[in-house]
């Protein structure tokens, strides 16, 4: 998902550089900020790159690595600094700067010469995480077990949660586990196994785990992110028409980017095999 972003970034930057005077023409003090907060997690997620010309080749805008990055939070500064082997990121330090609920943030990063801004606040966790069953055992499946009219959707978990106001939300399911054991076992090759898996933002309140959800055996974690509506008016218009480009959204005030903030719950499973 956060690819998604990145990529959905390099798009807005495509607009910011250029010029009325030349449309090939970049803008060499213009920046993307793209900072994260998460709710009861450390600052470390802040991102500051500069901006790619139309006709460049590369993928990725070059971090910016001499940035002054600040945190403001009631009125009170926090300076971050580079993090070591780590082009164009910034971490805090300390560990006096507390990220909660309900809490106002500002962002300010000036770089030659230029200050860009932006402000979130951190929206309150998920209400009521739950799952239908913290252990489930399933089957080495075959494609007779296929053929013969099984659903391995029968084989599942149900993970839950508030959502009255039709919010965003997206789930990371996490294996815990050193050694892997597919799930499906050898009869299914063919299939993309991954340890870590994100759905995208949707306005759901629920996620079904199963053998096509879930890679391997063991120890599992799935956290449930509360998106803030920034991150997700982002997400909802980072798909551009060639015929229709419209200028991308931002929230980041005299420069380019995202400045957001989520909030989470985790619930804990265990697959076995049957």
């Amino acid at each position: 998902m956060k690819t998604k972003i990145i990529i959905f970034l390099l798009i807005t930057i495509y607009f910011y550089s250029c010029t009325e005077e030349n449309p090939l023409e970049t803008s060499s003090n213009i920046f993307v900020i793209e900072a994260f907060l998460y709710e009861g997690e450390t600052v470390k997620s802040i991102n500051i790159t500069s901006t790619l010309p139309i006709g460049s080749t590369d993928s990725i805008a070059p971090g910016i690595d001499n940035a002054e990055v600040k945190i403001i939070k009631n009125g009170t500064t926090y300076t971050l600094i580079k993090t070591p082997d780590s082009s164009g990121y910034y971490y805090y330090k300390g560990n006096d700067l507390q990220v909660n609920s309900s809490e106002h943030f500002i962002i300010e990063v000036t770089y030659d010469g230029r200050l860009a801004y932006g402000e979130t606040t951190i929206p309150q966790k998920p209400q009521n995480v739950s799952i239908s069953a913290d252990s489930l055992a399933i089957p080495e499946f075959t494609f007779e077990d296929i053929r013969s009219g099984l659903d391995i959707n029968d084989y599942s978990i149900l993970l839950s949660w508030d959502n009255p106001d039709s919010s965003y939300y997206y789930v990371v399911v996490e294996n815990l586990e050193q050694e892997l054991t597919p799930v499906l076992g050898d009869t299914f090759t063919n299939l993309t196994r991954i340890r870590r898996q994100i759905t995208s933002p949707s306005k759901t309140s629920e996620y079904v785990l199963s053998p096509f959800t879930l890679s391997y055996l063991g120890n599992h974690r799935a956290i449930v992110y509360k998106v803030n509506q920034e991150y997700a008016d982002l997400y909802e218009t980072r798909e551009q028409d060639s015929r229709n480009l419209q200028e991308p959204l931002t929230n980041i005030e005299n420069g380019l980017g995202v400045f957001t903030a989520f909030a989470s719950d985790t619930a804990t499973f265990v697959i076995t095999r049957e």
